[in-house]
């Protein structure tokens, strides 16, 4: 019989573990490209992979990462398909959702995701307070993208400041949020998204 010693074993154990990345700056994947491994679809079946990219293909409901985040700053690329595509960012949000359409989370913030200048990276409150924000709706015009072009958002959360960020110009600033940990999450609403480079760092 051959023995394998426990630096052998170590490195093949290694080697069969699920591979996720994290960058030199600290990020950690939130999608591996292939399936939706870490999330989970709360009363909706409109989330699927195809291509390389999480399709978001309207309705209601939710997509929620599987474990909490307190503080962190989160990174995604999306894009909406049509024009007027309304979805959404949860952040710091229960992993219960509302037993009522459209099922979103009980409590949480949702950061606006809309093909609309009107509208965009606006903050919401749900089952609790909305915060107050300030928001460069002119800064914003600059920068959006329309329908089809990825764009990048930046979503940084330490205590109770939020920083939102639209292919490298700040947009969206609040001092006054109160949750201190939760989920992150993708809503579902009207039309048709596409996110790709998922991926967040805890601070």
């Amino acid at each position: 019989m051959r023995f394998i010693d426990k630096r052998t074993i170590g490195t093949l154990l290694v080697l069969a573990a699920p591979l996720v990345w994290a960058d030199d700056s600290g990020y950690t994947a939130l999608f591996d490209g292939k399936t939706l491994s870490g999330w989970i679809a709360e009363r909706t079946d409109r989330f699927a992979v195809r291509d390389g990219v999480v399709v978001q293909d309207g309705g209601t409901g939710w997509l929620r990462s599987a474990k909490p985040y307190k503080d962190f700053e989160f990174e995604a690329e999306y894009r909406a398909l049509k024009k007027g595509a309304d979805s959404g960012i949860f952040f710091r949000a229960s992993s219960a959702s509302s037993s009522q359409p459209p099922f979103w989370p009980e409590k949480g913030y949702q950061l606006q995701v809309i093909d609309s200048v009107d509208s965009h990276l606006k903050i919401f409150g749900h089952g609790t307070a909305p915060p107050t924000y300030d928001r460069k709706a002119d800064e914003l015009a600059k920068v959006l993208k329309g329908p089809g072009e990825w764009q990048t958002i930046h979503l940084r959360v330490v205590g109770r400041r939020v920083e939102v960020s639209l292919n490298g110009a700040r947009i969206t600033v609040s001092d006054s949020v109160s949750l201190p940990e939760g989920c992150i999450g993708i809503q579902g609403e009207n039309g048709q998204f596409e996110w790709r480079k998922l991926k967040i760092k805890s601070l």
